[in-house]
């Protein structure tokens, strides 16, 4: 079989690594035209990553210090319940057991920077066996150069492809948002709350301040602010909806957040921390970045002898670091088709199940919020109270690690904090 790949950096190389190690019979040829920006902002990932660059003989201490990457324990939140609400740690916890608990004493699993730990009083997760896993911040960029250092058999054209060329059996689009060879441009229906469409990023210095080992995502007056730390800097960003906020004043805003006190992330690993006064600063010579898309997934990633895969496929949101893994998944989905002689229709039903399990958590981010404090807020969160039940009917239907990205356990967490289904899980107990 003969594949051809348009587009380099993570997308492009990823592919071309999981082929190589999967499809060892096949012939690969990458299109890296230097006309093609690459995105190069996702860093956070979730826990699949580990389990997927293992099944391509990628072990974790050879790769880690090469991509810059730390390990990712959890989700920092902050203002998504309210303006002002306490900080949320959400872990990767996939034990759908020990509700009761935390229904029972909120002490156990909220968060508050300076929280009084009394030696008597455990946190929740200290207190149960629990069953957790950790992800990684990862340089997108620098993974991309990792796994093409692990190619041995893909040949690299550097060329600017204005029509595909011919002798290939399938066709890999990863050029981003440019789709430049997308064949069908249908789009999957998502939901009108998913209004994200513009974000202000900038990579800032690490200077002395303790790496923090989980996403940073605080809700804002207009979307939310991202924070990641990697070995070697910090990515900062303010995801925001442009038809809410104009793009010069959203960048405004952006540059307040590098000033704030920031807290260090280890006050949940470490007694009587203070947090630290932290001003942010951007790399020297390095302005802040604008980037915009139109919110939507293809219907169709694989139409005809084209497969659409990464940004290329889709691009909503990158909250929950859903971005990394929708492109981890099209590749393996892609992979394992070929291998089982699946048709591209099942491909693409498989791809929507994928979009719509990401999809639905980012929702119940802004829908079960109870900030009105801005027309965007207000736009969305007046469907709460029937959200509300979803989240719990979402619980109970989605349970296994297994078969979706967002197990009941993570879902028991998110809506906890954002207190949307107390009501719900009383009357069924």
């Amino acid at each position: 079989m003969k594949i051809c790949i348009i587009g380099g950096s993570t997308a492009g190389w990823w592919t071309a690594g999981a082929i190589e190690k999967l499809l060892p019979d096949t012939k690969i040829v990458l299109y890296d035209s230097p006309d093609i920006p690459h995105l190069g902002v996702g860093e956070s990932t979730l826990p699949q990553i580990k389990t997927w660059f293992d099944s391509l003989g990628l072990q974790e201490h050879e790769w880690v210090d090469e991509c810059n990457a730390v390990k990712k324990y959890g989700n920092y939140k902050q203002g998504w319940d309210n303006p002002i609400g306490d900080p949320f740690i959400l872990r990767f916890w996939y034990n759908r057991g020990h509700f009761k608990e935390m229904m029972a004493d909120n002490t156990m699993w909220s968060y508050k920077p300076g929280f009084d730990r009394r030696p008597d009083k455990q946190k929740f997760w200290d207190k149960i066996e629990t069953d957790y896993d950790y992800a990684y911040h990862v340089c997108a960029e620098a993974s991309g150069v990792m796994m093409r250092k692990t190619c041995e058999r893909t040949e690299v054209r550097e060329e600017t492809l204005t029509e595909l060329p011919s002798g290939f059996d399938l066709y890999l689009d990863c050029t981003g948002f440019s789709r430049k060879f997308v064949k069908d441009f249908t789009e999957m229906p998502i939901s009108k709350n998913h209004t994200l469409d513009s974000a202000w990023v900038c990579p800032m210095q690490r200077e002395d301040f303790p790496i923090t080992e989980y996403t940073k995502s605080i809700a804002r007056r207009y979307g939310w602010q991202f924070q990641v730390d990697l070995q070697n800097r910090t990515g900062l960003g303010y995801v925001f909806s442009n038809r809410h906020i104009d793009t010069q004043s959203a960048l405004l805003e952006y540059q307040t957040f590098w000033k704030e006190d920031m807290v260090t992330g280890q006050e949940w690993l470490h007694e009587n921390q203070k947090p630290h006064h932290q001003i942010r600063k951007p790399i020297e010579g390095v302005e802040p970045k604008l980037i915009q898309w139109k919110p939507m997934v293809l219907e169709n990633p694989w139409s005809d002898n084209v497969v659409a895969l990464g940004s290329a496929a889709g691009f909503v949101d990158p909250l929950e670091a859903t971005a990394l893994f929708n492109l981890q998944a099209g590749i393996e989905t892609l992979i394992k088709a070929i291998q089982r002689g699946t048709k591209p229709k099942a491909y693409n039903r498989q791809m929507r199940n994928i979009w719509r399990d990401s999809l639905r958590f980012q929702e119940c981010h802004y829908i079960n919020s109870e900030r009105e404090d801005t027309g965007f807020w207000r736009s969305i969160t007046k469907e709460r109270p029937e959200y509300s039940k979803k989240a719990w009917d979402y619980y109970n239907k989605y349970t296994s690690e297994f078969s979706n990205i967002f197990p009941s356990g993570i879902w028991a967490q998110q809506n906890l904090y954002q207190n949307t289904h107390k009501e719900y899980y009383e009357t069924a107990n």
